[in-house]
C-alpha cells in the first residue's frame, strides 16, 4: 500500500501567504492613518491658535482655550471679566484613540473660582501674547506629537 503524501499543497501555502499579507497590509494602513489623524489634529490646533491670535489682535478681545483630555473649546472674556463660550467657535471632540496632555508654566486661574468647563488653561491675549505651553498629543497612551510655544513665537509642532 502506498501512504498518502504528507505536507501542504502549493495552493494551501499560497492561500496562507495571501491571508497573512492582507492582514499585515490592513494593520499597516491603520497605523499610517492614525498617525495622519494625530497630525491633522495638531495642525487644526495650531491653526486655531493662530486664528485666535489674529482675531484677538484685530478685535481687541481676549480668548482662552479650555483643553480637556478628549476635547477642547474656545472661551471669550466678557466685559465683566468672566469667561464664556465663544459662539463663533465650536467645541471640538477628539477621535477616540487621541488624548491631549497640557503642560503650562504657570497655572492661570483657580478652577474653583468658576463653574466647570469655563476656566481656560491657555490665554490668547489682545496684545498678541499667548500663555507659554507644551501640549502633547497621545495616541493609544503613547505621545506622538508635541505643540509648544514660548508665548511670543508661533506654535510649533514636533514629532516625539
Amino acid at each position: 500500500m502506498q501512504r498518502a503524501a504528507r505536507g501542504f499543497t502549493l495552493l494551501e501555502v499560497l492561500v496562507v501567504i495571501l491571508i497573512v499579507g492582507l492582514l499585515a497590509g490592513l494593520t499597516g494602513l491603520a497605523q499610517v492613518d492614525s498617525g495622519q489623524q494625530a497630525r491633522r489634529e495638531a495642525e487644526r490646533l495650531r491653526s486655531l491658535i493662530g486664528l485666535l491670535r489674529a482675531d484677538a489682535l484685530l478685535n481687541h478681545r481676549d480668548y482662552g482655550l479650555r483643553l480637556d483630555e478628549d476635547r477642547y473649546s474656545v472661551l471669550l472674556r466678557a466685559n465683566d471679566g468672566r469667561w464664556q463660550p465663544a459662539l463663533q467657535y465650536r467645541e471640538q471632540q477628539l477621535p477616540a484613540d487621541l488624548r491631549l496632555q497640557l503642560q503650562v508654566e504657570v497655572e492661570l486661574l483657580d478652577p474653583a473660582s468658576a463653574p466647570s468647563g469655563t476656566v481656560p488653561q491657555l490665554l490668547v491675549l489682545s496684545n498678541d501674547e499667548i500663555s507659554p505651553f507644551t501640549l502633547r498629543l497621545e495616541q493609544r497612551l503613547t505621545p506622538v506629537l508635541s505643540l509648544h510655544s514660548d508665548g511670543l513665537e508661533e506654535v510649533r509642532i514636533e514629532t516625539l
